[in-house]
């Protein structure tokens, strides 16, 4: 999922990580939580939701293998900004997100990739909701 990272980088993510399952349904995390773990998708899809000022959520985008979650495990205030949701049975690698910003630290060419991956799922959500409000028009 994160190609070109060094062996020791490879090495300390393995440590930092565990897999966790979901079903289809399932709330993986809700909007406004601590931002604890990224998640990257190993299998389903999951759904990125918002809620609207009527309180009904709105889907505005749909991971699958390979897509990252939890975005703000890496940025201040570290804080989850929507509600993902599964739509099918899951399959997330969960990374520690105060260890993974530790190793971040430490290897900076490694946390400039991820910095650089994290910046392209943000482009990409915000580009789904803009899409999403055009479409409401």
């Amino acid at each position: 999922y994160i190609g070109g990272i060094s062996d020791t980088a490879v090495a300390e993510l393995l440590t930092i990580c565990e897999i966790r399952n979901y079903e289809a349904n399932d709330i993986v995390y809700r909007e406004h939580a601590d931002s604890t773990h990224l998640f990257i998708v190993h299998s389903g899809q999951i759904d990125i939701q918002y809620k609207t000022p009527s309180g009904s959520r709105e889907t505005t985008d749909t991971c699958g293998k390979g897509d990252f979650l939890i975005w703000s495990a890496l940025i201040v205030p570290h804080k989850t900004t929507s509600i993902g949701i599964c739509r099918s049975r899951a399959e997330l690698l969960a990374f520690d997100a105060v260890k993974l910003r530790e190793i971040c630290s430490k290897d900076t060419a490694f946390g400039y990739q991820m910095m650089t991956l994290i910046a392209g799922v943000v482009r990409r959500r915000l580009q789904a909701a803009r899409k999403e409000i055009l479409e409401q028009r």
